[in-house]
């Protein structure tokens, strides 16, 4: 197969090289807007804010992390008020996760941040490029997710 990227291209942006640089962008961009959140912190925050009340499961098949790493993130969420966790009506042995007060009205602020920075990578890159390189990352992910 012949591809327009140098082996070591290729493998920079296979392997997180980009996603490295905008994580620092947006830890920045969060400093910079004193928001006191890593990326790792919005990504959970980002899930409530779609599907508030949701498993701490739910939690990690959404942000493809595993559960000893949701359960700390969340302990942190809730130390800094963000969150708050809730037993389950129908099945006590597991505990819901709602956005607090704060870890709502923090949305619009956050949100504001990450798609300055979004705008910020995709600067001057035609809106037509941008569709083929999704495309092209969904089919390897696809090519590589284990099918269930």
């Amino acid at each position: 197969m012949e591809t327009i990227f140098t082996t070591e291209n290729l493998y920079n942006i296979l392997s997180g090289r980009i996603q490295s640089a905008f994580n620092r962008a947006l830890l920045n961009n969060f400093k910079a807007n004193n928001i006191g959140l890593t990326k790792e912190k919005w990504s959970i925050l980002a899930v409530l804010w779609k599907n508030d009340g949701c498993s701490q499961q739910v939690l990690a098949d959404e942000t493809y992390r595993d559960k000893p790493s949701i359960t700390r993130l969340v302990d942190n969420l809730e130390k800094e008020g963000l969150v708050t966790r809730k037993p389950d009506a129908k099945d006590r042995r597991l505990n819901l996760i709602f956005l607090t007060y704060k870890g709502k009205s923090i949305e619009n602020t956050v949100m504001k941040v990450v798609d300055a920075t979004v705008n910020e990578a995709v600067k001057g890159i035609d809106p037509d490029e941008l569709r083929i390189v999704r495309e092209t990352f969904l089919k390897i992910y696809d090519n590589l997710e284990i099918k269930k």
